[in-house]
């Protein structure tokens, strides 16, 4: 999955808009697999459609730029409503049998082909198509009555592309506590994404009996969340003062952000606060580090809170790049590049968030 930066920009101008928009939602359709590189922010949502547009219609481009714009909503939500994204943040539920991880979804052995070779996919890769993660999230919230919040810091653990807001609140939509409506999934649904013929599985009904059906057996064993992560072993910085500093998050990874200043030390900060809370597996931690180092030329990693960094209080300047796990760093704040940069503050739904962004670009 590491990529060069040369490398993410040719993938992005290869980019067949017209036949993601037709085969998105297939398994195996015309996905851009950018996700790692747009989550750990070494391109940026405004940097892909440009490219886009440079190279084709306006029209053709459409559903592509509304995915996208999908994880800028999701970060103005987080932005807006803070911590609150990690609980139900507009509809409670406590019908929930327990918090912990279905097992035989954990295990892979749910029976149902899709959902285990994928979750073998997620292991061996780190990556699970946007409509797989759907499914899973379905069955486990409203199907084995799994907690979101438990099932989404599982499905979490294991994504290179992890990304708070996109991935909690996704697993809130699914299960109903973000909009008035649980989202729901069938064998046939699955079979018509895929390349699968399954029938008789635990997944045969209609889909809207989904909600009132007892949980298949297979569903109820489960297991504690049980996730930690292991942190790299590194040296200690030399000391920052008197020097430039500019600091990176896991998520703000940009080699072009401040790049014109040339004798800057980049500092990678690996914080506890975050990866205590919400853990990563050691797949996901040493492709953050990777990366980072392969797009941004001596990038050095600190592992521990900001202030740890010796003389971080005593250099010449400090920035970074505005993002929810920095907002208390010693730092000037660089604001993150923005799809629609006047469309901001919190919205109930994607849809509220798209009518403003509609109502925005015609007064503009």
């Amino acid at each position: 999955m590491l990529k060069s930066y040369s490398e993410i920009l040719t993938i992005i101008d290869q980019i067949d808009p017209v036949a993601y928009a037709r085969t998105r939602n297939q398994l195996s359709g015309a996905v851009t697999r950018l996700s790692p590189y747009i989550s750990r922010g070494v391109i940026t949502l405004p940097q892909v459609r440009d490219r886009l547009l440079d190279r084709h219609k306006a029209r053709d481009c459409e559903k592509l730029i509304q995915e996208l714009a999908w994880r800028e909503y999701f970060q103005t939500v987080w932005a807006a409503r803070g911590d609150d994204i990690f609980s139900d943040i507009r509809f409670e539920r406590d019908d929930w049998r327990h918090s912990g991880i279905v097992s035989a979804i954990k295990e892979a052995n749910t029976g149902v082909a899709v959902f285990d070779a994928g979750v073998r996919e997620l292991y061996d890769t780190g990556y699970a198509h946007n409509h797989l993660r759907m499914w899973l999230a379905s069955v486990s919230c409203n199907l084995a009555y799994a907690h979101w919040h438990s099932m989404g810091k599982w499905l979490y653990y294991h994504l290179i592309d992890g990304d708070l807001a996109s991935n909690f609140l996704s697993w809130q939509w699914v299960a109903g506590t973000s909009i008035n409506k649980r989202y729901t999934v069938n064998q046939k649904l699955i079979n018509g994404c895929s390349e699968q013929s399954q029938v008789r599985t635990m997944l045969t009904y209609d889909r809207d009996d989904m909600n009132t059906l007892p949980t298949p057996a297979v569903l109820l064993p489960w297991t504690p969340e049980n996730l930690q992560t292991n942190y790299p072993v590194v040296e200690p910085l030399p000391s920052a003062v008197g020097d430039t500093v500019c600091l990176y998050t896991p998520w703000t990874l940009d080699p072009t952000w401040r790049a014109e200043q040339s004798a800057a030390r980049r500092v990678l900060v690996i914080d506890p606060t975050w990866f205590d809370r919400y853990p990563v597996s050691d797949a996901v931690l040493a492709f953050i580090v990777a990366q980072g180092q392969l797009v941004i030329p001596q990038l050095e990693v600190h592992v521990g809170c900001v202030t740890d960094i010796d003389g971080i209080s005593d250099t010449v300047a400090t920035y970074t790049r505005a993002h929810q796990t920095n907002t208390d760093w010693p730092a000037q704040f660089d604001p993150a590049p923005k799809l629609f940069p006047a469309v901001d503050g919190y919205y109930k739904s994607f849809f509220a968030y798209w009518k403003a962004v509609e109502k925005t670009s015609r007064e503009n």
